[in-house]
């Protein structure tokens, strides 16, 4: 799953067998964020709000099994449908990470009638930080896996 990594940048890939567009759909439409974008099953999404254009804002918030309300957010600055998007992300306070802005990059390329998905989450500052977003990513990524065989 993960094919370059430093403590700067994670790069995740997953194959999925459905169209690029679909894939896209799943990953930028609140109503399949709200089932698959999350680390574990056992959080669930108090609000996902998205603008997909370049230049619009998103917000998700992501309650853990605890009660503990954490929100990312960011800029969309390429969408390229459904080819590539690209998005800023940083967690809002209170968070250990809080106002770090990195860089996310999803690539969707058509691959043997289904799709390959490259995520590449760039410009980590602190010590942990693409640990614990790799440890994040895999667990949404397993779990938009299983809503594509679902649907």
């Amino acid at each position: 799953m993960v094919s370059e990594s430093t403590n700067e940048v994670l790069v995740l890939r997953r194959t999925f067998a459905a169209a690029p567009k679909d894939v896209f759909e799943v990953w930028t439409t609140p109503e399949y964020m709200q089932r698959w974008f999350r680390p574990t099953k056992d959080f669930v999404h108090p609000f996902i709000e998205v603008d997909l254009r370049v230049g619009g804002q998103y917000r998700v918030a992501f309650e853990s099994p605890e009660g503990r309300v954490d929100v990312v957010k960011g800029e969309f600055l390429k969408v390229d449908h459904p080819q590539k998007l690209v998005y800023s992300w940083s967690w809002e306070q209170p968070h250990e990470f809080e106002e770090i802005e990195t860089q996310v990059t999803v690539d969707f390329f058509e691959k043997d009638g289904g799709t390959e998905l490259v995520l590449t989450h760039e410009r980590f500052t602190k010590p942990d930080m693409q640990e614990r977003h790799m440890v994040g990513w895999t667990g949404a990524l397993d779990l938009c896996e299983e809503l594509m065989m679902q649907d």
